[in-house]
Order: structure tokens, then sequence, then C-alpha cells
């Protein structure tokens, strides 16, 4: 196609245009993008980096710090009024943790330190920069449970070697929280007399036994056992002028009374 050299530039478009549209439709136009990085993107990203950078930095100065050797512990305090825990084992225990004043895991620390005959809990506190100060709370028993095991003051049972004269608890598993209730209860009922609970048993269908610093044994039963432990507490001075109750066996479990059989004579079966 020639254009005539007078033509305009305008009149070349307008042909151009109107050749395009006896073609057919015209194609689209493709946009093409350009990612643009302003400074503003640029600052952001070096914000990050340098976040980073120094949260890299502190963890590698934090942990070349817990590393020193001036901060390893070296020093362990022992409190508490203890009669049975050995406070050397502690230490050793509290030192063999090889740990230092910033690393130390106080949670494995206090299960370990728990691990020690007699410790009941303990309380562990750093004192810089090479320190550990640990208050032991210790078991302190109230009676036998079973063959192998103590019931300490707060009715917990617990594992250790003692040579001490105790009462001796015998009942169900599950049932030393009320025998701890219990004992208590009976222990208080009977020191008027005076006399100390030695033995105390709960059988599986729920009778109680009792035995006294005497020998005197006392059959309660499973129902109104307070009520009917009272009312031979109170009889009991009366029976002492005529009769010695020591290795005798009491027998509550009447409505209005009690039988009193000697040392060594059958005994009722009822429970």
């Amino acid at each position: 196609m020639t254009t005539a050299p007078n033509a305009s530039l305008k009149d070349v478009r307008q042909r151009a245009r109107g050749s395009r549209s006896m073609t057919g439709p015209r194609e689209p136009e493709r946009t093409v993008r350009r990612w643009s990085f302003s400074n503003r993107d640029f600052m952001w990203l070096l914000f990050l980096l340098a976040g980073l950078l120094l949260a890299l930095g502190a963890r590698v100065v934090a942990h070349w710090v817990a590393t020193r050797p001036m901060f390893e512990i070296q020093q362990v305090r022992i409190l508490g009024d203890l009669d049975q825990v050995d406070r050397d084992l502690v230490q050793k225990r509290a030192l063999g943790l090889h740990s230092s004043f910033f690393n130390l895991d106080l949670n494995a620390a206090n299960a370990e330190l728990r691990t020690v005959p007699w410790v009941r809990a303990v309380a562990i506190r750093r004192v810089w920069p090479d320190a550990l100060e640990i208050s032991v709370d210790e078991h302190r028993p109230l009676a036998r449970w079973g063959e192998n095991e103590l019931l300490n003051t707060h009715g917990e049972r617990f594992v250790a070697e003692y040579s001490g004269v105790l009462p001796y608890l015998q009942g169900p598993a599950g049932s030393e929280g009320q025998m701890f209730e219990e004992f208590k209860s009976f222990r208080s009922q009977l020191s008027g007399i005076p006399l100390a609970v030695t033995d105390l048993e709960l059988s599986d269908r729920g009778a109680w036994r009792l035995t006294a610093d005497n020998g005197l044994e006392i059959a309660l039963g499973r129902d109104d056992v307070h009520a009917r432990l009272a009312r031979f507490i109170t009889i009991y001075p009366q029976l002492l002028r005529v009769a010695s109750p020591a290795g005798a066996v009491a027998d509550l479990r009447y409505a209005h009374g009690f039988a009193l059989r000697a040392a060594g004579s059958a005994k009722d079966s009822r429970s």
C-alpha cells in the first residue's frame, strides 16, 4: 500500500486501522508487568536479615556464656529440719547433674532429688554465680503400711528403711487416705483413757479392728464405729475395777453393749 507524499500521519493511521478491522477481531494486547524493588522493600529485607543475625548471635553468645567453667555449679547448700534425709547424698546428686547456673533444668533436678530416700519434695534456688540452695521437705513417718511401706503425716505412702516403732495399718488397696483419717480420729478418742493405737485394720468388707498399746483388741465392725468406741470409752474406767482388759478382745458390734473375751479365747467371726 502506497501513500501520497502529502498524506498526513493521521490519514495513515486511519487506513491502517481500517485494514485491521477487515481481517478480523484484533487480539488483546498482552500486558507485561515488571516487578519493581522499592527502597521500602529493601529496608524491610535489611531489617529482617539484621534481626536473624542478632538472634543467631545472641544464641551463640548465650551458649558460650552458659558453658564457661566459672558458671558450673560448684556449691550446694541443703536447708531444712532433717532427721532421716542424708544431706551428703542430696548434695552429691545435685552436683552430679553437671549443670551450670544458666542451663540447669529445674524439673529434671527436682525429679532426680526426689529419688533420694526420705525426700518428699524439694525447692531449688540458684545463687549467683555457681551455687544452689535446696530446701528439702522430709517424709515424717506416721505408721507402717502393709509389709514394706510407710505412711507419712500427709497420708502419703512411701518406701524407706526405718527401725523405729510405728503403728501398723493395713487395708485394701487405695484405702490409705480413709485409714489415715480414721487412725487420727481413733487415736484422738483413745487418748483420754489413755490408750494408744498400735494396729489398725480395715477388712475388704469394710470392718474396722484396732489394737491398743496394752494389747487390748477392739472389734468395731462396719457401722457407727465412733459412737461404739465412745460408749466403750465411757465404761472403760469401771471395767478396769473388775477386770484387766490388757490382751483381751472387746467386741463392740452390739447395739447396746459389748462383749469382753480373755486373750486366747475363740473370736467372734462376725465382721
